[in-house]
């Protein structure tokens, strides 16, 4: 789903300068034999209301896979672009997130965009029916892991009072070569921090891997903002990086990451991190338990939200009706939020219920 570089960057409404990696749509299919669903990952920003509606009624009008069954992850890659809207309406007033277009006008009637947009629908469909053509009677096994180090919370904790001379406190840059993701500064105590790497291993009947699902909550900002190429950013070779150490598909699914960022960026740190990822799976593979198989269920809910002042007078409106998305076989459940929830959010969630 790599547009042509002719498409605006939203971080600087230019052309992108160059593909450091395709961007790619993967699709899992679940059958029960008596329910379907569908789950979608985008190497995108994320996904927009409206595109998650086109891709649910183009999926289901092409296998049968009922709309509602169809759950969409974005890798929220900023290297990528937004998610397309395809029709007016979820936003009041507001057509496109007004963050992808405070740059750049909206892209709907640029050529390349356009095209764009009508592949990454023909894609997600066409990834669909050959995940379906392609499915086999299978297992679950799930083992999680510590990737503590890689991990860092953008969002610490500043002392309230206390501090002798605050004006003296020295400040260092992720940028800087003296930047130490796990020593704090001024006095600073640690944001939350989800360190779990979680995986879930699909077995075909004869042993062979068939897919691996692993999710962590992490920004993909390794390669954004310095370098203006298109990039899946680390989930990406992480994702190649799955694949080679258990053959089949590395399908990485995004956390709650809007406080978590790497703890260093540049292509270097994503190359180690991947690595990394990749032999810590090996690890919890070793202690990875079967799951129990049982009925797929799929559940939605929607939540209005309160604008702010200042949205209110953007979009028109005083809420956005945002949806809340469950797929859950047995123990296994895999819940969708919109937007860039933060930790303390996915941990309520996980620590909530028993089988989460």
């Amino acid at each position: 789903i790599t547009p042509g570089t002719e498409v605006r960057n939203w971080v600087t409404g230019r052309a992108y300068a160059e593909v450091l990696d395709p961007l790619q749509v993967q699709v899992l299919t679940l059958d029960d034999s008596s329910a379907k669903a569908a789950l979608v990952r985008w190497d995108l920003t994320d996904v927009s209301e409206s595109s998650r509606d086109e891709v649910r009624r183009a999926i289901e009008a092409a296998t049968g896979i009922p709309g509602a069954n169809v759950m969409i992850n974005a890798s929220h890659t900023h290297s990528g672009p937004w998610s397309p809207v395809y029709k007016d309406g979820y936003r009041g007033k507001e057509r496109d997130n007004w963050w992808a277009v405070r740059h750049m006008p909206s892209q709907n009637d640029y050529p390349p965009f356009r095209a764009w947009m009508e592949k990454l629908i023909a894609a997600t469909v066409d990834a669909t029916k050959r995940a379906i053509a392609g499915a086999r009677s299978s297992t679950m096994s799930i083992g999680r892991v510590s990737v503590a180090e890689y991990l860092y919370n953008r969002r610490p904790r500043a002392p309230g009072w206390g501090l002798a001379d605050p004006k003296s406190v020295r400040a260092v840059a992720a940028s800087s070569p003296d930047w130490n993701a796990a020593v704090l500064q001024g006095g600073a105590t640690f944001g939350p921090m989800d360190r779990t790497l979680a995986l879930l291993w699909l077995r075909g009947e004869d042993g062979a891997n068939l897919a691996t699902l692993f999710h962590v909550a992490c920004h993909a900002v390794s390669i954004y903002p310095s370098n203006p190429g298109i990039s899946a950013d680390w989930p990406g070779p992480a994702s190649r990086a799955m694949s080679a150490a258990f053959g089949g598909e590395g399908l990485f699914l995004q956390g709650t990451c809007g406080d978590i960022t790497p703890w260093r960026r540049g292509p270097q740190a994503v190359a180690e991190m991947a690595e990394a990822f990749a032999r810590k799976a090996r690890e919890a593979e070793k202690l990875a338990v079967r799951l129990r198989p049982m009925p797929i269920r799929v559940a939605r809910a929607d939540v209005d939200l309160p604008l702010t002042p200042e949205a209110v007078k953007r979009t028109g409106t005083s809420k956005v009706t945002a949806e809340v998305q469950v797929l859950v076989c047995g123990p296994l459940a895999f819940v969708a939020l919109p937007g860039e929830p933060l930790t303390d959010l996915g941990s309520f969630i996980q620590i909530g219920r028993a089988h989460v």
